[in-house]
């Protein structure tokens, strides 16, 4: 099992690569051997990342998106496929939050979200899962949330978008398992993200009233999300299909 852990160089397309979760599921994807491709907004903090991977002894390549806009996504797929002419995984972890009421939500910011946290998995599956099929036990993994299972105050969009990405995982499961294309969904629970991190400095959401609610006890660290996530794309998963992982300390039990 070990060594069905191991990528033998092959690609693995990793958005919001940047930083928290993102940068960890490269940094562990890349030590076991694939070849990673970075994808986010910001080219510095993807060369962060890529500094990090090299510096370790891997392989990775930083590619500029957002990919919440079609002809991004497209071009990151040409530049994929130009490069390699196939992938083994992509990684669908790009997203965004913010907190706020339903009622003080203005329909452009409803649209700016579901565009980042649902939409950019919907582009990246539609234009990847051809050069997926031609890899041998190829898979999709999208991040989701504990936040599509359960509800959380004041985050009206981030819980739809989120059980959106779960549901349509569980769809295209349906549709490209007899395939050979494995698709999951894995759901972090707190995770001491930048992100998250900021939300409790700036006084937005409560540390001691999330914490409450994880058996463990503790807050999730991005590394303990990204070895999952490694996991599940690496051929020691390959009967793992159409699934939605829990990576939450015990949470959603409570």
């Amino acid at each position: 099992m070990l060594q069905q852990l191991k990528f033998n160089g092959e690609v693995v397309v990793v958005t919001g690569a940047g930083a928290g979760i993102g940068r960890s599921t490269a940094q562990a994807i890349a030590e076991l051997g694939a070849t990673v491709v970075l994808v986010g907004r910001t080219l510095a903090t993807l060369e962060e990342t890529k500094a990090l991977i090299e510096t370790s002894g891997g392989k990775a390549e930083a590619f500029v998106a957002d990919v919440s806009k079609e002809e991004d996504v497209r071009a990151l797929r040409d530049y994929v496929d130009g490069e390699w002419g196939r992938c083994k995984a992509i990684i669908n972890n790009a997203g965004n939050n913010f907190v706020s009421y339903v009622t003080d939500l203005s329909t452009e910011k409803w649209n700016e979200l579901i565009a980042v946290d649902l939409n950019s998995v919907f582009f990246m599956c539609r234009d990847f899962i051809p050069l997926l099929l031609k890899e041998k036990n190829p898979s999709i993994l999208n991040v989701a949330s504990t936040f599509g299972h359960i509800g959380h105050s004041k985050m009206p969009v981030y819980c739809a978008a989120k059980g959106g990405v779960i549901s349509f995982t569980r769809q295209l499961a349906v549709d490209y398992g007899t395939k050979g294309l494995r698709v999951n969904s894995i759901c972090p629970g707190p995770t001491l993200s930048p992100r998250v991190k900021g939300y409790f400095d700036s006084g937005r959401t409560n540390p001691a009233e999330t914490l409450s609610k994880v058996m463990l006890g503790r807050f999730g660290e991005c590394d303990e999300i990204g070895n999952v996530a490694a996991f599940l794309v690496s051929d020691a998963a390959t009967f793992v299909h159409g699934a939605s992982i829990l990576v939450d300390g015990g949470q959603t039990i409570n």
